[in-house]
């Protein structure tokens, strides 16, 4: 008898053990396909955001010269304003500026009255990780003309030459290699075994065709020398974070960096806290250049400033999962974990910046803008660069030194003094016109604008208002409401290859992830032709960059 029971309950559990496993089945097949649902979701956004920037771009004037008559043009170099100017762009350069009086005459051209407001060069965002259509499309709408993505990949290195071929509309990109690290950053680094192996990886970047070398928090010293000694023999920048155990001395002056970012290096990393290094002896005589990302702090918050972003005007061109999202960290009880944690590490973060700021402002660095954008929680693209221009002159920053860390410094950082930052003849013609000052009120000016010229295509303020509408209508769109169809695929399919063929560029991995989405789903063919659009290389210096896992 004690057998016979002992038998039935080890069936029963058995039976229990099955009916465990087939729940877990179905749930893990439903979460797969609420994730292919989004992935699905998300390049369909993307396919329509692309059409909006076709559209604006086949919509801008373009042919004739674009003359700005009567505008007070703005030098961050000078720190001045000369009012009666003419600006003439022909192409995606400026041909002329002057006094209006002695403009010269060009016949059928289009021209812009500037009413006596201020022409100021286009903004650059001198960090972020590009994505979307979406995030270059709120870019150029704040006057976001020129970005540097921080970590590359081969399909940006696609979008800068298209970019740059006038192709499509978005903003210059400038684009560094993968980033190198010791150990994996889920997908986003490759790793280095050993120094002759980063000489190696520094070497195939060079080949692969991009502009800089960035490094990671995780490079020990010998790797970092023989990292920075291979990029300045191949006459390669090296820029990124300060690694862990390394001084600022060593990194700036030895190794040469060119920019560092997040003030790491002028803070400790591991603790948040403000480092003991002399300041002034790591910059003396160095040409290096201090990207603060201040604005980074607020993907720590879950109060006002969080709550700011959420129900500001800027949140409606945050996708509806996203904003979700959002709301979901602010609603966290405040005693959870956490919340707990995050807000202390958030105030201390701020508490450290600020200290940070503090010690390096009386230094006059050399600074740049940059927002990290648009990895973190409440950072909208193209707004977060105008909220950290705010920052940096919370943080004692004059007017002039703020917008020069968004114009004319990041060319220099870049050693492109000639192509864009200031508005002068042969310079690539990448305008804001603004109703306000920004050598007076600052960052303010940049909040509301009369139209942006990015690369020559003139932008005027009701075509992109009529844009960000449209966007603001797709981002409201569910993920939920989203079908992974046979019919819904080839349209999809359809539409990015002749976006694809006319120029524009798609994030190769979003291409892979929606193959693989649409492979489960059954749509087989249609997944095997988006990855033939994906393109990824499998041969050659950028095949190494598929990143580690």
């Amino acid at each position: 008898m004690t057998r016979i029971r002992q038998h039935d309950m080890f069936v029963l559990a058995l039976i229990i053990a099955g009916f465990l496993s087939m729940l877990v089945s179905r749930a893990n097949a439903e979460s797969e396909t609420a994730a292919d649902r989004i992935s699905f979701h998300k390049l369909q956004q993307d396919v329509e955001v692309a059409e909006l920037l076709r559209r604006l771009q086949a919509e801008a004037p373009h042919g004739a010269p674009i003359i700005f008559r009567n505008v007070r043009v703005v030098n961050p170099e000078a720190e001045n304003v000369t009012p009666g100017q003419t600006v003439v762009v022909t192409g995606s350069r400026i041909t002329w500026v002057g006094d209006s009086s002695k403009a010269p005459t060009v016949s059928s051209g289009v021209v812009v009255e500037g009413n006596d407001q201020f022409l100021s060069p286009g903004l650059v965002d001198m960090h972020v990780h590009s994505s979307s259509a979406a995030g270059w499309l709120l870019d150029l709408d704040n006057g976001v003309t020129t970005v540097r993505d921080m970590d590359g990949f081969p399909w940006l290195l696609k979008l800068r030459d298209s970019v740059n071929a006038r192709r499509m509309l978005a903003p210059v990109d400038i684009v560094g290699g993968t980033i190198i690290n010791a150990v994996p950053l889920d997908g986003y680094a490759v790793v280095p075994r050993t120094s002759q192996d980063a000489r190696r990886i520094v070497r195939q970047q060079a080949a692969c065709g991009y502009d800089f070398i960035k490094i990671h928090n995780n490079v020990p010293l010998s790797m970092f020398d023989a990292i920075a000694d291979q990029a300045r023999k191949l006459g390669m920048d090296l820029v990124g974070h300060v690694p862990h155990d390394i001084t600022l001395d060593h990194a700036i002056h030895s190794g040469g960096m060119r920019t560092t970012e997040h003030l790491k290096g002028f803070l400790i990393d591991q603790t948040l806290l403000p480092s003991d290094e002399d300041f002034s002896k790591a910059l003396s005589g160095a040409e290096t250049w201090i990207t603060p990302t201040l604005y980074t702090r607020l993907g720590y918050d879950r109060g006002e400033e969080g709550r700011r972003i959420l129900t500001g005007p800027m949140a409606k061109y945050a996708p509806e999962r996203k904003r979700s999202e959002w709301a979901t960290l602010l609603d966290e009880a405040p005693t959870s974990e956490d919340r707990i944690q995050a807000e202390k590490t958030g105030a201390l973060y701020r508490d450290t910046q600020e200290k940070v700021m503090k010690r390096l402002v009386p230094l006059h660095p050399h600074w740049l803008a940059g927002t990290d954008a648009d990895g973190y929680s409440f950072n909208v693209m193209g707004y977060a660069l105008v909220e950290e221009l705010q920052l940096l002159r919370s943080a004692g920053l004059t007017p002039g030194e703020v917008l020069r860390a968004a114009t004319i410094e990041p060319a220099r950082a870049m050693r492109q003094p000639e192509e864009f930052g200031l508005i002068k003849p042969h310079m690539r013609a990448d305008l804001v016109l603004l109703q306000a000052n920004p050598l007076e009120i600052g960052a303010e000016a940049f909040r509301v604008n009369r139209g942006v010229m990015a690369h020559g295509y003139w932008l005027d303020r009701t075509k992109l208002n009529s844009a960000l509408e449209r966007l603001s209508a797709i981002f409201d769109e569910s993920d939920a409401n989203a079908k992974i169809t046979p019919d819904a695929a080839s349209s999809l399919l359809l539409r990015t290859k002749d976006l694809m063929d006319n120029g524009f560029v798609f994030d190769s991995n979003e291409l892979v992830g929606v193959a693989t989405a649409l492979r489960r789903s059954g749509v087989s063919e249609v997944a095997r032709q988006l990855e033939l659009l994906a393109d990824v290389p499998t041969s050659g210096p950028c095949a190494e960059f598929l990143p580690s896992q």
